[in-house]
């Protein structure tokens, strides 16, 4: 055998050793990575700080076009982690020490997962990457450790072992933790998570994470006593309603499409039934909604900012009340027949688009969704149950009809030919309210439809796919 075979055969020896030192899918002990939506191979290996070589041969990809949403990759070189590793986003109330503790990992690990420099940065909204293991899979339980309370006490008042809790929790001894701490555990009698901001508060949600210019926001609470609910979302104030049927409160808000993405002060503060209270305050992180640049020509007149003070003011007042009852049930339809699926509903410009008139600056916004006359009809009609409680004439909308449908939840249909509604009427989801036409600041025929939530414009998309509160 000649030395270059032999040269050869040793080359692909030490190869193969290579491959199998990083292949390692049937390794339980090496992290599996769930791929995120958008995300790409060389961002998931930039993320994990290894090379993209690597993350392919470790999973023998073939063709990274293949790799999307959901799929699970192995990543090799992580020492000490195992198990799926998910992505999540902060939750209220949700800290480093709580986040540590719940998903049993130490801060190191953590530190290796997440590109996390300080406990501040752990934004409500911001995602992290934490290992799905079995000891977290077992804590079903949790604890709010009161001011003045010891863990001895609060093992005790919960009929735990001491020594259990504190090791289940990652405490050295029976060290005392902090006032507020939430402390985890395990237990066949009862599974209840509670919020950290208060023991009579199982659970908070804030939803969608982070959150994104132009779009609404819900907060979910759910409480095991009244309470009278309050709060601040950045410069909005929230206002909570209860839901009968499921027993949980709610406030809805919309974001601003021209919000500045970064960070959001969420204020809640509650009194409960027992006399006792609970204030909290974190940062929530919001994204940018990527719209898009668009040019329209139009008469000057309905460009001037001294007619669209006026009509801005206008219509501030008539969906300023915010009325108890919830009127609509379920999803919103859309305000015209026909359907996407057969392209029977078009539209000449979406939600947040960012305009200028007549080649000026792009410092304004698309409020709504501009439907395309097609060939259907013209009919324009009640996307959910509500009252009317504005039909007439403006100087930019033209002829306009507003729908409130209860607890600061309006909706708007601009340059209409004619109304089939009086203000006072009650509708219903369906009911004939008007017909398409040309009036106001237009360019030609077309519906404007938009939704408004505490008085701020959202993507009327929202509530045509998702179910509030």
């Amino acid at each position: 055998m000649s030395k270059k075979i032999v040269s050869t055969i040793i080359a692909l020896m030490f190869l193969l050793s290579s491959i199998k030192t990083i292949h390692a899918q049937s390794d339980p002990n090496v992290p599996v990575y769930i791929v995120q939506p958008g995300e790409n191979l060389t961002e998931i290996a930039d993320r994990f700080r290894i090379s993209v070589n690597d993350l392919i041969i470790a999973n023998n990809i073939v063709d990274s076009n293949l790799i999307s949403e959901g799929t699970q990759l192995v990543i090799p070189g992580i020492e000490g982690i195992s198990g799926i590793l998910n992505t999540r986003p902060v939750q209220i109330g949700e800290s480093l020490n709580s986040l540590l503790r719940q998903n049993h990992i130490n801060l190191e690990s953590f530190m290796i997962l997440n590109d996390v420099t300080s406990p501040v940065e752990l934004y409500v909204g911001s995602n992290l990457i934490l290992p799905e293991g079995e000891a977290s899979k077992e804590l079903n339980n949790s604890i709010t450790l009161k001011s003045q309370e010891s863990l001895l006490e609060a093992s005790l008042i919960n009929d735990l072992n001491p020594w259990y809790l504190s090791q289940i929790n990652q405490f050295i001894g029976l060290i005392n933790p902090l006032p507020g701490e939430l402390l985890f555990f395990f237990s066949e009698n009862r599974q209840i998570f509670h919020s950290p901001v208060s023991d009579s508060i199982s659970d908070i949600e804030l939803l969608p994470l982070p959150l994104v210019q132009g779009h609404t926001t819900v907060i979910r609470l759910n409480s095991s006593q009244p309470v009278n609910l309050g709060g601040m979302l950045g410069e909005y104030n929230l206002n909570f309603f209860h839901d009968d049927t499921n027993d949980y409160y709610y406030a809805l808000q919309g974001i601003h499409a021209m919000a500045q993405p970064g960070l959001l002060s969420l204020k809640l503060n509650g009194q409960f039934a027992d006399g006792s209270s609970f204030s909290t305050e974190q940062m929530v992180l919001l994204n940018s909604g990527n719209y898009l640049n668009e040019t329209l020509t139009v008469e000057q007149t309905t460009i001037d900012l001294v007619t669209i003070d006026k009509e801005n003011q206008q219509i501030s007042q008539i969906i300023n009340p915010i009325t108890l009852n919830r009127l609509w049930e379920g999803p919103f339809r859309f305000p015209v027949d026909g359907s996407l699926s057969d392209n029977t509903i078009g539209f000449t410009s979406l939600f947040g688009n960012r305009r200028s008139y007549n080649n000026g600056q792009y410092n304004g916004y698309h409020g709504g969704l501009d439907f395309l006359v097609l060939l259907v009809n013209l009919n324009v009609y009640a996307p959910a149950a509500g009252k009317i409680i504005y039909a007439g004439q403006t100087n930019i909308r033209g002829n306009t009809i507003f729908i409130d449908h209860g607890q600061g939840v309006y909706s708007g249909y601009a340059h209409l030919k004619e109304f089939h509604v009086n203000t006072g009427d009650t509708v219903q989801p369906g009911q004939l309210i008007g017909i398409i036409g040309n009036t106001g600041r237009v360019t030609g025929p077309h519906l404007h439809w938009d939704i408004w939530i505490n008085g701020i414009p959202v993507d009327p998309f929202d509530w045509i796919e998702n179910t509030y509160p």
